[in-house]
């Protein structure tokens, strides 16, 4: 009898922990990754920087690892994105998400952002990810935006990365203008008034 009060104790806290554990609403039921995280989807490059007959996805380099960010070709199983807090996030599977990055480039490339994808936010931190309609933006506190721009470009690792500006520029050579859009069923009866 004299270890039923802590035996409660445990009891209590236990039941504390357990209401501590996130849910998001309709995760019971849910038929695919996209549903773990309302709002997650993929996003489909348009534009000249989009190439070919199939879908353009952003994407990472390799599926799923750290680095830089790409458009693929891939119908199949696209990956994941979705924002939280101003910061954009790669869904790659239920224990992993990763923050999309935005990095300086000054000094190696003619644009001065690139996308890049790693295990915590690092570069530049204060950009605000959002969604106008379906498109993409990354803008500033101090009010600057790449105004929805983004360009595919051939880097001289002979790969195609995906990077943008705050400023209004032409797209260097080796680079294609592109917007990238996500068309969710979720955001867009969101969108409607």
């Amino acid at each position: 009898m004299k270890h039923l009060p802590f035996a409660l104790f445990v009891l209590i806290c236990s039941l504390g922990l357990i209401a501590a554990v996130p849910t998001w609403e309709g995760m019971n039921g849910r038929n695919s990754i996209g549903s773990l995280i309302p709002g997650a989807s993929y996003i489909e490059a348009l534009g000249p920087g989009a190439v070919g007959s199939f879908a353009n996805h952003l994407s990472p380099h390799t599926p799923g690892e750290f680095g830089n960010i790409t458009i693929s070709v891939d119908s199949k199983a696209p990956p994941m994105f979705f924002i939280n807090k101003n910061q954009l996030w790669l869904l790659v599977n239920e224990t992993a998400v990763y923050p999309v990055n935005m990095r300086n480039t000054t000094g190696t490339h003619e644009l001065p952002l690139q996308l890049t994808v790693g295990k915590k936010k690092e570069g530049i931190t204060n950009g605000i990810w959002n969604w106008k309609s379906t498109m993409l933006f990354y803008d500033t506190p101090a009010g600057r935006s790449n105004d929805g721009l983004f360009f595919n470009c051939l880097t001289a690792n002979g790969l195609r990365n995906v990077f943008t500006s705050l400023v209004p520029v032409r797209p260097p050579d080796d680079c294609s203008i592109m917007t990238l859009h996500s068309f969710s069923e979720l955001r867009l009866r969101a969108q409607k008034p």
